[in-house]
């Protein structure tokens, strides 16, 4: 359905910001390690406020006639995670299912394809490519959360925040041999680059030649970055592969931001036009926000 969808539409909408907007709202909590994960299961409250930030996403894209691309707050919860956590074994398949009930509750009959997509995250820090498994052992790491959400009923399969191939070729391996469309996402930085080092081109071309006789990736993203750093060190064409951004709302270094204990961003508009240049450009069909994004950033792009 996924590879239908990049086929059928040049203009696809991504979900902007859920863990850092519940973040900042004093009813809810967030889990130490799994995040927003944990409020699939309560507390009512909390449960419902992420599920508004979603159904303010969906109802944005249903008004604006756009497809929309959700994920499941199943990033980062891998075996390790949950056990440490002493969380339901089942929490994967209970995200996904969460997701498929808020995309029921507030999707418009008639409306354009909302698709969910079932999330994993690196093993560790999101900004530390020295930190990240090699090939093998991220295949092997990665291995059981990807098969449970392989089997859910979600659209496609997405990793996110990745900063290194080697990390990205270990899940993409994972995620082949599983069937299913998947979507794979780096971190850049201000260089254009994934944060190892590598240009997005020899990312791709990394995993494209390593894993295509047995499924490659159905999209390339970036997210936690800013278009700008792309329209910057890229010339046209050089980003066929790139089909999708979930950009930050700050233009500053995705490392200099984390930990910041407030939201950085640059004027909507300004992202919007950004965002706008990129898809013109090089014809990056799926847009969305991370960091420092909202629904005020999806009306821009709608706009």
């Amino acid at each position: 359905m996924l590879e239908t969808l990049l086929a059928d539409h040049s203009k696809i909408l991504a979900e902007c910001a859920i863990a850092e907007r519940l973040r900042r709202n004093p009813a809810v909590t967030l889990h130490p390690t799994l995040y927003n994960a944990p409020l699939v299961y309560g507390p009512v409250v909390a449960q419902s406020a992420m599920a508004e930030i979603y159904g303010e996403y969906i109802t944005a894209a249903a008004a604006a006639d756009l497809p929309l691309l959700l994920t499941s707050p199943t990033w980062r919860v891998d075996k390790e995670r949950i056990a440490e956590a002493g969380i339901n074994p089942n929490i994967n398949a209970d995200a996904v299912a969460f997701m498929l009930s808020v995309r029921d509750k507030f999707s418009v009959i008639g409306a354009p394809l909302v698709l969910v997509g079932a999330l994993t995250g690196p093993k560790g820090d999101c900004y530390r490519p020295d930190l990240a498994p090699n090939a093998v052992e991220a295949e092997e790491f990665h291995s059981q959360q990807i098969n449970e959400l392989a089997v859910t009923d979600a659209d496609f399969l997405q990793t996110q925040t990745l900063p290194s191939v080697t990390e990205a070729l270990g899940i993409a391996r994972a995620m082949a041999k599983t069937g299913k469309p998947y979507v794979i996402s780096f971190c850049t930085g201000s260089d254009g680059k994934v944060l190892d080092g590598h240009s997005l081109p020899e990312a791709f071309r990394i995993i494209d030649e390593d894993v295509q006789l047995i499924k490659a990736p159905t999209a390339y993203y970036v997210n936690c970055t800013h278009p700008q750093f792309l329209l910057d060190h890229y010339e046209i064409g050089e980003l066929d592969r790139l089909k999708g951004i979930q950009a930050n709302g700050s233009s500053k270094d995705v490392t200099k931001l984390d930990g910041s204990s407030e939201t950085i961003a640059d004027p909507v508009s300004d992202w919007a036009e950004a965002m706008l240049k990129l898809h013109e450009y090089h014809g990056v069909q799926i847009l969305g926000g991370c960091c420092g994004t909202g629904l005020e950033h999806m009306q821009a792009l709608v706009r």
